[in-house]
């Protein structure tokens, strides 16, 4: 009877090895998957695109200017039209990669 429970407990320990190692090995895989997924000319541009976007929306100190009677409709427009051409920049940056 020793002798099966042993033989049981040897090889309950040489499947751990063999998960650990499995184990070892599949995280390997994907963080090499997960490092050429992000470093793919597609998310690299999507993340610039990002950040323009949010750069574009955030609150940063603006320059200092004289006070004009009362907002007009154009900077809107031309904030809108700043996050498009940056938009179109980056996607045309991506077609050259």
């Amino acid at each position: 009877m020793t002798s099966s429970l042993d033989d049981q407990i040897a090889q309950l320990e040489q499947n751990l090895k063999n998960r650990k190692l499995a184990l070892k090995v599949r995280s390997c895989q994907v963080v090499s998957t997960t490092c050429d997924k992000l470093s793919s000319p597609t998310a690299l541009c999507f993340a610039v695109g990002t950040g323009f976007f949010i750069g574009e929306l955030s609150d940063r100190p603006q320059k200092m200017e004289p006070k004009k009677q009362g907002k007009s409709k154009s900077g809107a427009a031309l904030k809108i039209l700043r996050i498009i051409t940056g938009v179109q920049t980056a996607a045309s940056f991506a077609k050259h990669l």
